[in-house]
Order: C-alpha cells, then structure tokens, then sequence
C-alpha cells in the first residue's frame, strides 16, 4: 500500500521527535562506532529510537543508526542535512512509528529509549508489538557493541599448504 503524501506528513514539528542529547556524555557512547564515525564532533540531534546526528569537525552530518548497525554521512553541512531529514523523517526519526506509539499509550519515560525486542536482522520489524524501552546509556552501549561486533574484521583466510592439497579431494573438474 502507498501512503498519500498527508499521511507521511508529521502530526508535530520534528524537534517533537527528538530526544535532548545535553545531558549524556556522548564520546564514551559513541567511541565504539568510530571509524566510520569522526573521532570528533558534537551531537546536535539524537532521537527516541536511538538515531544519534553528530556534526564533524568540517560541518558534516554523521548519522549513527544504531538500530540498524550503520554509520552514514547524512549531509555536507546542517543545511543539507536539515534538508534530507525534512525529506527523509520517516526513517531517520520514524516518525510514524513514535507517533503510534503515543496513540497506543506507550509513552516513554524519561532517560529512555524505544528499540527493537527483536531486531530486524533477525526478522523484527519496526512495528509497535516489537517495541520495548531501556536506559539511555544502556541501550547506546549495547548497540555500540553489537556495531563493533558485526564490524568487526574478518579473519584471514587460511591458505592451503602443499600437504592439504594431498590429503584433500580435488573436487573440481573431471576425475580422471
């Protein structure tokens, strides 16, 4: 189903959608998605589901994206990026999503973050069912270690020795 343009139109302003970052100390939160993020910056935005927008050093726009595991460059300066966010507040804030949270009551307290009981790697959706809340901190901590963990690098491949390629079948091409 395709949503009218009203329809994806906010109920509110956007800052209704955000969360006030000032009291949080950002850099110990952040430090585990660093690279790809900027080692330094200052958050200027941070939502209810846990979406941090950090402003570099040059006046870029970083986007961590906790709930998905991502770290984006959002804009090349505020302007741009206020731009894509009034463009793109579905995902970046999930407006509708915070929106039918407050119609079914699930009202958040504060120091508190929406996230997903299941995530969507594991086939959870952004839907009010699968919605449950926890701190701030803890919630950014661990979303900072499963970004790390499913960042991390890979191992090095081993490389075959000249008595695995004795000892092991050759299992293609034509026996002879």
């Amino acid at each position: 189903m395709i949503l009218s343009p009203e329809k994806l139109i906010p109920v509110a302003k956007l800052e209704a959608y955000l969360l006030d970052p000032t009291p949080y100390q950002w850099g110990p939160l952040l430090a585990p998605f660093s690279p790809p993020l900027p080692r330094e910056g200052q958050v200027i935005l941070a939502s209810f589901f846990g979406d941090v927008f950090v402003e570099d050093m040059d006046g870029g726009i970083w986007w961590v994206n906790g709930l998905e595991g991502r770290v984006d460059r959002a804009g090349i300066n505020r302007d741009k990026f206020l731009e894509r966010m009034g463009r793109e507040h579905l995902t970046m804030l999930k407006t509708k999503l915070l929106e039918a949270m407050v119609v079914q009551d699930k009202l958040l307290p504060a120091g508190m973050l929406y996230g997903l009981k299941t995530p969507r790697s594991k086939g959870g959706k952004y839907s009010p069912d699968n919605i449950g809340t926890a701190p701030v901190v803890a919630s950014m901590t661990y979303l900072g270690e499963q970004f790390r963990i499913g960042n991390a690098p890979a191992a090095p491949a081993l490389q075959p020795t000249a008595a695995d390629a004795k000892t092991k079948p050759n299992f293609w091409g034509k026996k002879k």
